[in-house]
């Protein structure tokens, strides 16, 4: 999109337009968006303007949008909850400012569960977000619309949050890219906390290349590493042999199964028998505890059964329960699980594991069932996620080659604490070696 508009081949005004009328439908089939501001198009005349007069910025002209969890100046930013139904913020989040900076243009709002906390991107006060690849289906969440909007095709890029895998869980249920950097490498000022030192910022796309191209515009170090083109530099990756007590689905098994043995000719592979079982228990006392004290401290009770969902309020009586003692406990086994994993990249570079263990399950389902295990469908989801917003490493999630008619699931990247360059370089290459191998099988 940035070669057409800077070849001339194609203008902003009309990327914007079409843009639009493919958030108009995307609004309409998927509920992936809660608002779309039409007076953008006067922002792409001015990217013309500047293309024309070779003042074009690295985002210029191209649409993006924006989770409904992040500040917007002049739109409504409903935090996905009835209880902020006509809030308009006077400013712009961080990210948001800094995408405007840099020439893009914020086309709208997308659907987020409440508070981004759940990962269906469910409502009872705005109704379900579906999937593009099925509509009967979760989009996964709590950035479901962000990931649904770029699978749509309405936009290139979105940006979302990620507190256990909000980005990537909805990124590989709908079969786009998902990235959440290192823990502070994108400011959260301006967004809405679940839990402050779990929340990452994270960018969704179609492709790895676009990921270089926004995460450089946003001030990330992650220019191209050449690197990674050179067939003599291998890299030392492990593979979890078993992640955890939730199995994988055999069928995203045997995909990521031919991804590894394509990335041998390549690399150096080895198999790694870490576990993260207990991550997934520690990360829910903590979500429990920071977003019942960020609640809390925002709204009074009353306004909270109120107002918002039933959802959230069950949580947050299930946050009252919490004392001190337990946050300091989890907080303990967070450093202990932390420690374990820092071992572990010691020894590797990188790390590679399903992005969740199943494809995306029906809407309205309680449980998931893989194989004999059975479970609720926010551990099934967030077991391989969650660990890593526990020690804050950077993680890409590419779309997994599947078998005709399978739907989409994702390959998780994992790499070093601040090394988002290596993440997002690998995962160019690795799109591009599965893609060149699909092409050729």
């Amino acid at each position: 999109m940035l070669v057409e508009l800077q070849s001339g081949a194609t203008t902003s005004r009309r990327l914007v337009q079409a843009a639009l009328e493919k958030a108009e439908r995307c609004a309409a089939e998927l509920n992936a968006f809660a608002a779309i501001d039409e007076s953008v198009l006067a922002l792409a005349i001015e990217s013309d303007w500047r293309y024309a007069g070779g003042l074009a910025r690295a985002l210029e002209g191209i649409p993006i949008v924006v989770k409904d969890i992040i500040d917007t100046a002049g739109v409504e930013t409903r935090y996905g909850s009835a209880a902020y139904i006509g809030n308009v913020p006077r400013s712009d989040a961080r990210v948001v400012r800094d995408l405007r900076n840099a020439g893009a243009i914020i086309l709208g709002k997308t659907t987020t569960h409440e508070f981004a906390w759940g990962v269906t991107t469910s409502s009872e006060a705005f109704g379900n977000t579906l999937n593009p690849s099925d509509s009967a289906r979760i989009p996964g969440g709590s950035s479901g619309g962000s990931a649904a909007a770029v699978a749509y095709g309405a936009v290139p890029a979105a940006i979302g949050t990620d507190t256990g895998g909000s980005v990537r869980i909805p990124a590989a249920l709908c079969g786009v890219v998902g990235l959440k950097p290192t823990y502070g490498a994108l400011s959260p000022d301006g967004v809405f906390p679940l839990a402050p030192t779990l929340d990452h910022v994270g960018l969704i796309c179609q492709t790895a290349e676009d990921l270089i191209v926004l995460a450089g515009a946003l001030g990330m170090n992650v220019t191209p590493d050449d690197s990674w083109r050179d067939a003599n530099v291998k890299r030392t990756i492990g593979v979890l042999k078993v992640p955890s007590d939730v199995p994988v689905d055999p069928a995203i098994w045997s995909d990521l199964s031919t991804v590894v043995e394509r990335l041998r000719h390549d690399h150096n592979l080895m198999e790694v028998e870490t576990r993260l079982d207990e991550a997934y228990s520690i990360f829910a006392n903590l979500v429990l505890a920071e977003g019942g004290m960020i609640h809390f401290s925002r709204n009074s009770s009353e306004l909270i059964r109120q107002s918002y969902g039933r959802e959230t309020v069950a949580r947050l009586e299930r946050a009252r329960m919490l004392s001190i003692d337990d946050f300091a406990r989890a907080q303990d086994a967070r450093r202990q699980f932390s420690s374990k994993i820092a071992s572990l990249f010691e020894q590797i570079e990188l790390l590679i594991l399903p992005t969740c263990p199943c494809t995306a399950p029906l809407i309205g389902a309680d449980d998931v069932r893989i194989g004999a295990w059975s479970g609720d469908v926010r551990k099934a989801l967030m077991t391989y996620t969650a660990p890593f917003n526990l020690v804050g490493y950077p993680v890409v999630t590419l779309p997994l080659p599947r078998r005709a008619g399978a739907l989409p699931a994702g390959l998780q990247i994992v790499g070093r604490r601040g090394r988002d360059r290596d993440v997002i370089n690998a995962a160019v290459q690795f799109q591009r070696l599965v893609s060149c191998n699909s092409a050729t099988s």
